[in-house]
């Protein structure tokens, strides 16, 4: 019954039919099975508070994101790519996926999502007709960056809580910059008539006093990131404290960074770790639990490609956050702690196979759909058939010989 709802939930919340907001499935499947009571009362509600860092990170998130778009921080950054592209519509696609990938790596891929995407949309749709390549580079710049550092991406906060920064880097940097090199390649030539053309840049002019305040302060929100993995903090409560102190340079004031934080977004989560708890007491963690040790047992690269693989699959199943829920409980019962980094690759590239994969990219979609713009699940297949094949290999294949 479990497996049987969380299918369906998540089958509801890629497709979303008649518009129903996403988090209506996740949480409705949720509150089905505890009346249903597959899953008690009291395991879901600890099943949420016991992820209270990765709600305090993503609400974090939010509000800075929010503070600096209120401030004109990233509408900065949006005019600066825009003028330093030159009138090139090709050069524009290469920055503008540059500049999400550094965003993400540094801040996280949410706020890519949720704080980007419609800035990129109005400085583009000036210069183009073809917006949504340059929507597409938002997100799968979101997706793809976002292994590179343990904050990058919630998913990579809930399966190494504690993570150390040197065998982070060591292990999933080189591959991080493989990834992204791969997925702007693979772009650069799928879109290349889109990419034709010119257009005349506009004049960039400096950013004013509070926004160069929010941009000092997202750079000092990204060392206290650095701070917290080295004394070994929780990254919620510093996005949260990172996101008031943006608020308040922003000169937006607390209050309507607040009213940044999309309280569906976090009731869509609830209902995704509800679901996974119930699917674990199903048996299901279980079984994958002995599947990774059969293949551990078949040498190094089998088993890093099986972790890799499968959680990119599952993350396309039920999405990468309660994925890497699970990836944690399979990191501290698997005896190869190493099997941590190929399942933070397969969490975090696999999800640019559906839209349902991943939290950002479901920001995201809900975003350009405001703006009248239709992605359909096929032509999102499409795109993500042709780089997550190729970035998962490469990342396979440097973990085997890092490790």
């Amino acid at each position: 019954m479990a497996l049987a709802v969380a299918a369906v939930a998540i089958a509801l919340l890629a497709i979303r039919p008649r518009r129903i907001p996403e988090w209506v499935w996740p949480a409705g499947g949720a509150l089905l099975l505890v009346a249903l009571r597959d899953e008690p009362l009291a395991a879901a509600g600890r099943a949420i508070a016991a992820q209270w860092n990765i709600f305090c990170f993503i609400a974090g998130l939010m509000v800075l994101s929010a503070a600096a778009q209120l401030s004109g921080a990233f509408r900065w950054i949006a005019d600066l790519v825009v003028e330093r592209a030159g009138g090139s519509r090709r050069r524009l696609f290469v920055l503008v996926f540059l500049a999400c990938s550094a965003v993400t790596v540094l801040l996280s891929n949410d706020a890519t999502a949720i704080a980007l995407t419609p800035i990129v949309y109005q400085a583009v749709r000036r210069h183009t007709e073809n917006v949504k390549v340059y929507l597409f580079a938002c997100v799968f710049a979101a997706n793809t960056a976002s292994f590179g550092l343990p904050f990058s991406n919630p998913a990579n906060v809930l399966i190494l809580p504690r993570a150390r920064l040197g065998p982070y880097v060591w292990h999933l940097g080189p591959p991080q910059l493989a990834a992204i090199a791969i997925n702007l390649a693979a772009f650069l030539f799928f879109f290349r008539r889109e990419l034709e053309g010119r257009y005349e840049p506009a004049r960039l002019h400096p950013p004013q006093g509070r926004t160069r305040a929010t941009l000092f302060t997202l750079a000092a929100v990204a060392a206290a990131y650095f701070a917290a993995l080295v004394w070994g903090w929780p990254l919620g409560p510093v996005a949260l404290a990172g996101g008031a102190c943006a608020a308040v340079t922003a000169g937006a004031g607390i209050g309507p960074a607040l009213r940044g934080i999309s309280w569906r977004t976090l009731t869509l989560l609830g209902g995704l770790f509800v679901l996974l708890d119930a699917v674990t007491r199903a048996g299901f963690l279980q079984w994958a639990v002995v599947q990774l040790d059969r293949a551990t047992q078949l040498g190094s690269l089998a088993a890093i490609g099986a972790a890799a693989t499968g959680s990119a699959l599952l993350s396309n199943a039920l999405n990468n956050l309660p994925v890497a829920v699970a990836a944690s409980y399979v990191v501290t019962r698997v005896s190869a702690a190493h099997l941590a980094y190929p399942l933070i690759l397969g969490v975090d590239v696999g999800p640019n196979l559906l839209t349902a994969g991943s939290l950002a990219t479901l920001l995201w979609l809900g975003i350009v759909r405001g703006y009248g713009i239709r992605i359909g699940a096929l032509e999102y297949l499409r795109l993500g058939a042709l780089v997550v094949p190729a970035t998962l290999a490469a990342g396979i294949l440097w973990l085997a010989f890092a490790r």
